[in-house]
């Protein structure tokens, strides 16, 4: 089971060195997602990694950056998901140019990914494990309805927010393909670097 890291949303002291760490121990993608940045802002972050690493890099937004700096793909806003003309011929090009190129984006609910359409490489479900989560550790149906739900979807589900180092096993019992971890990572990396590193090696 893969685990996926999502970079802090806002600016963070030291994430550079931190995440060229993840990536020397194992880490095989990294989504950049700075919702507030500028594409000045996204390319010098990209810059400020090693080469080597570009390829295990997923962009939010600022797509052209995927195709320039060769990155493993981008991650698809809501808005961009909806079948206008334009949205579709965009990322029929992509895929035309860059073959290589990976489409990802995030479903809210189980309703939204089982009524998704698009061809994507794969998906996160949002709120596993949060306050309006499908899961309730005491009770069994909330595991049976996402095994239910992901045994039928016909592209790799990641299991997103929430996920946290004992949860892991609940995660692989429901039949996600792996966990995007963000706060888990972030809050963490600083104080107990190890233990970020356990979560990433106990997938």
């Amino acid at each position: 089971m893969e685990v996926i890291v999502i970079t802090s949303s806002s600016e963070k002291e030291k994430e550079i060195p931190q995440i060229v760490r993840l990536f020397d121990n194992g880490l095989n993608t990294l989504h950049l997602r700075k919702p507030k940045w500028n594409k000045k802002e996204i390319r010098s972050f990209i810059e400020s990694i090693p080469k080597e690493h570009h390829n295990k890099i997923v962009v939010h937004g600022h797509y052209d950056l995927a195709i320039k700096y060769t990155l493993k793909g981008i991650h698809l806003h809501r808005r961009h998901r909806n079948s206008k003309l334009k949205n579709r011929w965009n990322r029929l090009l992509m895929k035309l140019k860059h073959p290589k190129l990976i489409i990802t984006s995030t479903f809210n609910s189980i309703e939204s990914l089982r009524e998704n359409t698009l061809s994507l490489d794969y998906v996160f479900l949002y709120s596993v494990f949060t306050s309006h989560s499908y899961y309730n550790k005491d009770e069994e149906s909330g595991v049976n309805l996402l095994r239910s739900i992901l045994s039928k979807a016909n592209i790799p589900v990641y299991a997103l927010g929430g996920v946290t180092k004992d949860r892991i096993e609940v995660v692989r019992a429901a039949g996600f393909k792996g966990v995007g971890l963000s706060s888990a990572v972030w809050k963490h990396i600083d104080k107990n670097p190890e233990e970020v590193l356990s979560i990433i090696q106990a997938a």
